[in-house]
């Protein structure tokens, strides 16, 4: 830094003359400061030089001097800690202490180094401060309606609960960060430190791995069977997708479905989707799968060849042979039923669709529907709704809103040109709707409804619905029927067209395919030989229903292989096909629980060795001639006693009430469990009925 100091009549032109070069004398009045990175060097001129400049001294500016620095504003404390410190300042009135109130002990506090960070501390340790609580002592929490009980803050337990309900309610992780929410916990919960949305993030991912690896871990060691669910679809991007759910049974009855993965396809074709459901099995230890419910596309029915074909190669894995692993979707089922009903009223219900869509484009034509709706007086708490032309449930609603309102409609028709002429055929549309539209259209809504009610039903994913599948069925039946018997031609006609549709997949047993076991091996010596079908091999045996439906029935206590079971499937398939299906189900019924006996129950001999074992080391010596007698005994009498298996105990036992509510896992469980091997209860994981519960009759 170099400064100059000179007299103010000085001008540059004589400071140039007398300027000397450094080391001769220089000038009067001139003193040099010289400063290199803070270390500065000082060159003073003589005393004799300073006399000779006394007397100018006032009128001398300094530049090296700068002007004092305004003092800072003392700010304001903000920590709460000062509540309960006294401030101990300085000579330059800056806080360095505070003296706690309590333990009347110095704390340092100075901005600098320590704030408000050491008052903090010293506050939850002080041992003399009433506000301190023990993070280890219970607090005494009361709910209305119980007794008070201890309760101990967790703050783990909270963060761990604050990122379920994130997951389960599907909030985004940013949710933590909303000033409303955090308002609401620091009132509610002043001590819980809400996380951020990267916190929460990291919380949700860590939640997903610690459950994927319990349930990996029960699929391996607990689980017996398990029955998945999976469906394809393609996105607007042109992407395809593909969702795999599992449905199984825990060791204490209760039902579970979870969503194990949604990833991106290559494609739809059969062999994707049974690779990728193979792949996924794998990787949960899914190794036993009882069902697989699917849409009726024919990939997908290549996709299940495949994964049997697959499975079959490693013994146990699948239950007679894959035989009944393929579930077709129910709820698919009535929406192809209804839809071909439907194709009998189309220009009604087109004509009804196109009106609800004029009103609710919204603008002056919705006013005038009002002033109509107001005078006409129509008292409804539903409006108008539009509805999806692909989706059958979704016109029902349409239809049930717009039936409430003909009275209006048919006024504007008269009333309101503009309406008339838009949906005249003249621009492109249907027609206004006419008298004969709107009863067509309020049969159908009747006629929908059973059919929005069933598919309710059967889509429950919260509880078990395959038990009763096989009365839903039997109504499907007897609707169509009560309409091919109608004096209305339009139901005749609508009832020849679903019952067409509902014999192609449950209303026909078909004498040539009693046991595809040999359609199986057929189509593995196809692959085998690597040629592709022809003529008689690509002659496919027409299927029928799966057997499962009726197998869940039976094992339910209250219907069982009874007369009234038998009188529902005859109901379905007419009297002669009825005792085929009958006899097809106690077939299947045999085979299936001697398939899981030979699996699961100890042998024969194992069993009477560990009892010998057992009466041994019980009874002691001394029993040998009581024990042959017995066994005379047992051979002579007992035998017809001890030849009944469980299965035949369980069918003997009279069938359990159906009245009233109940959970059906615990009924079954109770009464009717079929429970093979060790043990008869909760923990044992060797049961029919579980693996026949835990199948799905229609995707989630």
């Amino acid at each position: 830094m170099l400064v100059l100091m000179s007299e103010p009549d000085t001008s540059v032109e004589d400071m140039d003359a007398d300027y000397t070069p450094l080391g001769s004398q220089p000038s009067v009045g001139v003193c040099l400061h010289v400063s290199i990175e803070g270390a500065a060097a000082e060159v003073e001129p003589s005393q004799a030089q300073q006399q000779q400049a006394t007397g100018s001294d006032k009128n001398v500016i300094n530049l090296e001097k700068e002007p004092a620095a305004k003092a800072r504003k003392v700010m304001a404390t903000r920590s709460d800690m000062w509540g309960h410190f006294a401030q101990i300042k300085d000579s330059a009135n800056v806080i360095t202490h505070g003296k706690c109130n309590y333990c009347q002990r110095p704390i340092k506090a100075d901005t600098g180094k320590h704030g408000a960070s050491s008052l903090k501390k010293h506050f939850m340790a002080c041992k003399r401060n009433p506000h301190r609580r023990d993070p280890t002592q219970a607090l005494l929490q009361t709910t209305p309606g119980e007794a008070p009980g201890n309760h101990k803050w967790d703050p783990e337990a909270v963060r761990q609960a604050f990122t379920e309900m994130i997951i389960e309610d599907e909030l985004p992780f940013a949710f933590g960060e909303k000033s409303g929410f955090r308002k609401f916990m620091a009132v509610a919960c002043p001590r819980f430190n809400v996380p951020s949305r990267r916190t929460t993030t990291r919380d949700a991912i860590r939640c997903y791995f610690k459950e994927k690896a319990m349930l990996n871990k029960f699929f391996k060691d607990s689980c017996q069977m398990v029955s998945l669910t999976t469906d394809c679809w393609t996105s607007q991007q042109q992407d395809g997708y593909m969702t795999i759910t599992a449905s199984f049974i825990d060791e204490n009855w209760l039902l579970h479905k979870k969503v194990i993965n949604f990833f991106l396809i290559k494609g739809h074709k059969g062999d994707d989707i049974g690779k990728n459901l193979l792949k996924y099995m794998d990787e949960w230890g899914m190794d036993r799968v009882m069902t697989i419910t699917i849409d009726n596309a024919s990939a997908n029915d290549g996709g299940i060849v495949y994964v049997r074909k697959q499975q079959n190669k490693t013994p146990g894995y699948t239950v007679a042979k894959g035989k009944y692993m393929h579930m077709r979707c129910a709820a698919h089922i009535l929406n192809l039923i209804v839809q071909d009903g439907l194709k009998e009223v189309d220009l009604s219900i087109m004509r009804v669709r196109a009106a609800v869509r004029y009103i609710r484009a919204g603008g002056t034509r919705l006013e005038k529907f009002k002033e109509i709706l107001e005078e006409e007086k129509v008292d409804s708490k539903t409006f108008l709704k539009n509805d999806v032309p692909t989706r059958w449930n979704s016109t029902y609603i349409m239809l049930k809103a717009a039936n409430v309102y003909e009275k209006v409609f048919m006024r504007l028709a008269d009333e309101d040109l503009t309406y008339k002429f838009a949906l005249s055929e003249e621009n492109d549309g249907f027609g206004c709707p006419e008298e004969i539209d709107w009863e067509n259209s309020k049969k159908m809504e009747e006629f929908l409804g059973h059919f929005f009610d069933l598919t309710t039903r059967v889509s429950a994913s919260l509880s078990v619905t395959c038990n009763s599948f096989f009365h839903e069925i039997a109504e499907v039946r007897l609707l169509i029927q009560s309409w091919l018997d109608s004096e209305d031609s339009l139901q005749v006609a609508m009832g020849h067209r679903m019952r067409d549709k509902f014999n192609k997949y449950w209303g026909l047993w078909h004498i040539n395919n009693k046991d595809n076991t040999a359609e199986l091996e057929k189509e593995v010596q196809i692959e085998k030989k690597g040629k592709k079908a022809k003529g008689k091999d690509k002659e496919k045996e027409k299927e029928n229903p799966n057997l499962l439906i009726y197998i869940a029935a039976a094992l339910d206590p209250r219907y069982k292989l009874s007369d009234y079971t038998s009188a529902v499937i005859e109901e379905i398939f007419g009297h002669d096909s009825g005792q085929l299906v009958w006899a097809a189900v106690n077939s299947c019924l045999n085979d299936l629980f001697e398939e899981y006996r030979k699996r699961y129950a100890p042998t024969e001999g194992t069993s009477e060795v560990a009892a010998e074992d057992q009466r041994v080391a019980t009874a002691g010596r001394g029993t040998m001639l009581r024990d042959r007698i017995a066994k005379k005994l047992k051979m002579n009498n007992g035998a017809t006693s001890n030849a009944k298996t469980e299965l035949d105990k369980y069918l003997a036992e009279a069938c359990e009430e159906t009245e009233g509510k109940f959970d059906i896992l615990e009924l079954i469980e109770e009464f009717g469990g079929l429970h093979i091997g060790k043990g008869k209860g909760k923990n044992d994981k060797a049961s029919t009925s579980k693996s026949a519960a835990s199948m799905s009759i229609s995707k989630p």
